[in-house]
């Protein structure tokens, strides 16, 4: 169904991944309704620490992938209302020698895969980021990392599109609870006040996307992995930095088998006081001041509460390893629910076998890969040559077809 002249897609998902893709189609003279079953950036969009990371990407089509999506930025920050982007950098700090000798091979793999990284020694590292704690080691740098405030993105994108397109739609708290297909053809979205056609439907709607497959018989493995923040007072100091701790890598497949890898070393005592629960060590300070900290990590189902145990992870942990930060607030907590895959890959490009139904999901790193997304399957539907080769991204690959329970690493 096209209005006018037009053709008109149907985004499901107004977070990062949709408001990218209804952009791009807007710049390309399509019709867009954006439907979301709460509000923009209500999902993991706006529940996230804000990291547009490139520093663990593996080799490889991630990097690629990611490294596309980097470059996107300097585009989207002259093109948009301000996001708060601030290209800051991002280092992995370490504090021993039995650290320091698998963060040397990390640094040797990360050059390797395109990153400009440096090693800097501890004074070198403190000089850059004054809240690293006097005892650190030594830090990777790479200047490539960026923050943004996600939720600011996602409506930055949103008005953009509706100054590019014929017309544009944001319908908030409405659900997609199903989809219209015919002879092999996805023709638009079911929702309780009726049916919204379409030229074209994107499915971008995070850890809920499989409910809308299922009835197809389209299997879709996305698993929600529940992550958690905590947000303090606005500090009274400034760093400007993204920051990993050591105990971050761990969470990274590639790391795991480089040269010298051994797991204790990457452990904090207190991670093991809260079985079932993973920890991405990390922290971040937003332009008002207030510093975001996490991530703990954990497989509840669709359950999106933060937890005590969360909490209790984030404190202990980086209360510990950045002490600067241990009499700081806390003022907020939350947790968002990713989609990961098995291979941290995302989903993207059309469903084999039904026309008019394209995916744009399962993304894990998604503030980095969000936007180029959107970008590739505007690209997609517009019939023109993307910019990346989606085939590693497919719906129908074996990484999506496999259950996994639990986090595999990335």
């Amino acid at each position: 169904m096209s209005r006018g002249d037009a053709p008109h897609a149907v985004v499901v998902g107004a977070g990062i991944v949709g408001a990218a893709t209804a952009y791009e189609l807007a710049r390309r003279g399509w019709a867009v309704t954006v439907l979301d079953r709460h509000e923009a950036a209500w999902g993991a969009s706006g529940r996230n620490p804000g990291f547009v990371w490139l520093h663990t990407r593996a080799a490889g089509i991630q990097m690629e992938l990611g490294l596309a999506g980097r470059r996107l930025y300097d585009e989207l920050v002259e093109e948009l209302d301000d996001f708060e982007f601030r290209a800051s950098g991002g280092m992995v700090f370490f504090l021993d020698e039995a650290q320091e000798k698998v963060v040397r091979a990390f640094v040797d793999d990360r050059r390797a895969a395109g990153l400009p990284m440096e090693l800097l020694d501890g004074a070198a590292a403190r000089e850059a980021c004054p809240v690293l704690p006097e005892r650190v080691a030594g830090a990777t740098w790479n200047p490539l990392d960026a923050h943004i405030r996600t939720s600011a993105l996602v409506a930055a994108l949103l008005e953009a599109a509706g100054r590019q397109g014929p017309e544009v739609r944001v319908v908030q708290g409405t659900a997609a609870v199903g989809l219209e297909v015919a002879a092999g053809r996805c023709t638009g979205a079911r929702t309780e006040a009726g049916v919204v056609g379409g030229d074209a439907v994107v499915l971008a709607a995070g850890v809920w996307t499989p409910e809308l497959l299922g009835p197809l018989g389209l299997p879709l493995e996305l698993v929600p992995m529940r992550l958690q923040v905590a947000e303090t007072e606005p500090a009274p100091f400034r760093f400007g930095p993204l920051l990993y701790g050591p105990t971050a890598l761990k969470q990274y497949a590639f790391v795991r088998e480089l040269p010298g890898y051994e797991e204790d070393p990457f452990w904090h005592p207190l991670e093991r006081s809260f079985p079932g629960v993973e920890f991405l060590e990390l922290a971040a300070q937003r332009r008002d001041g207030r510093v975001l900290l996490g991530c703990p990590m954990d497989f509840p189902g669709m359950d999106d509460r933060p937890t005590l145990a969360g909490l209790g992870l984030t404190s202990a942990v980086l209360a510990d390893s950045l002490p600067a930060l241990a009499g700081l607030s806390v003022e907020r907590n939350w947790a968002g629910l990713l989609p990961q895959t098995r291979d941290a890959l995302p989903v993207l490009g059309p469903v084999p076998g039904v026309d008019g139904l394209v995916l744009a999901t399962g993304h894990v790193f998604g503030n980095l890969a969000g936007p180029i997304s959107g970008r590739l399957v505007a690209q997609v539907l517009a019939g023109e040559e993307p910019d990346l080769d989606l085939s590693p991204f497919r719906a129908d690959r074996p990484a999506v077809a496999e259950p996994l329970d639990r986090h595999g690493h990335w």
